[in-house]
């Protein structure tokens, strides 16, 4: 009679993969593996995601300023994909949150409409403003040309770098932007060396922003230096409500708390990873593990877009050099955007 070993795992239990809370203790390979589905997908290219975010960054605007020509068909549209999916209570509280948008919008839109925190005291560390970004995101488009060769590329980086300087952007970073956007340029590394380490050799930035310089509007309050700052938890002068002292909380902490959230969330969570703007444009968002978005990561990948503005828009410009095409809000929770109707390529010539 053969005897059988007790607690010996059979072969089924030795190749049974490690849960989501056994990955998070131990390093595994399992946190960034790609779907076989998903592999051979084409990528969305950096003109159509661009001309995506322009559409939802027009209708976050509209949403923001309390018109009801944007709330009525982003909320109703939202009612009509939880109703394909026979979700009604979903439908059910999004048409009184629909209801209860209208009639504020209508009685008192100051209460949901969203205005610039304009900020005197923080000027210098704002860096790179709209025409420095959109300067170094033309630089980027011409480095990934192939007509740009040595001389297009010098005279990109001599541009990128006095963008830079006249933003006060440090040298030590400057230098790590300068090696970013040379990622896409045809060059040796050792070329690629000397070209930043010469324009770093008269590389001056700006360290103060003058006080002619300083945009004064009429109702602006002059913010003393000489005062001490108050703590977290007590309401700067000029907070009026409870809402307006949170939202500074979070403002201050980075985190944003408003249309640009909802509607990043509810849209990638509950319209299958399309936003309007990707809905037009024929674009998704899907995680590398094929799956669709849950609510905790489309709220995380939103928040990507926070550290892309936070980089003066590099963050964005990766998917012009990354191999899966992913911005930082995708490497935040793994995700890629793909092209939808177009039929999948093989992995090898």
């Amino acid at each position: 009679m053969e005897v059988i070993p007790q607690n010996v795992p059979s072969a089924e239990q030795v190749h049974l993969p490690l849960t989501k809370k056994e990955c998070r203790e131990i390093v595994t390979p399992y946190a960034f593996m790609v779907a076989d589905d998903l592999l051979g997908t084409p990528l969305a290219t950096p003109w159509r995601r661009a001309a995506a975010m322009a559409i939802d960054g027009v209708i976050i605007a509209g949403l923001a300023s309390a018109s009801l020509l944007f709330i009525l068909p982003v909320m109703l549209y939202l009612c009509w994909l939880r109703y394909r999916l026979k979700k009604y209570t979903h439908v059910v509280l999004l048409l009184l949150a629909t209801l209860l948008l209208s009639t504020t919008a209508t009685v008192a839109p100051e209460l949901i409409s969203e205005q610039k925190d304009v900020r005197t005291n923080n000027l210098v560390d704002d860096r790179l403003d709209a025409a420095g970004s959109a300067a170094l995101a033309f630089s980027v488009l011409k480095l990934n040309r192939d007509d740009c060769k040595t001389d297009c590329i010098a005279a990109e980086l001599k541009s990128s770098s006095q963008q830079l300087a006249k933003a006060g952007v440090p040298a030590a970073d400057a230098r790590q932007l300068l090696t970013d956007l040379l990622e896409v340029a045809e060059l040796s590394t050792k070329a690629k060396k000397a070209l930043i380490e010469r324009e770093l050799k008269s590389y001056q930035p700006i360290d103060q922003v003058p006080v002619a310089e300083a945009v004064a509007t009429p109702d602006a309050k002059v913010v003393s230096t000489d005062s001490a700052e108050k703590p977290w938890y007590q309401p700067s002068e000029g907070t009026q409500s409870i809402i307006g002292w949170v939202k500074g909380i979070l403002a201050d902490f980075g985190l944003g708390f408003g249309w640009a959230m909802f509607y990043f969330t509810a849209y990638i969570h509950w319209a299958h990873g399309q936003t309007i703007g990707k809905k037009i444009f024929q674009i998704r968002v899907i995680q590398l593990d094929g799956k669709e978005l849950d609510v905790f990561a489309a709220f995380s990948r939103q928040g990507g877009y926070g550290a892309g503005f936070a980089t003066g828009l590099m963050g964005f410009l990766q998917v012009f050099w990354d191999p899966n095409r992913q911005a930082i809000q995708d490497k935040v929770v793994s995700t890629v955007v793909i092209r939808l109707n177009q039929p999948k390529r093989p992995l090898h010539h």
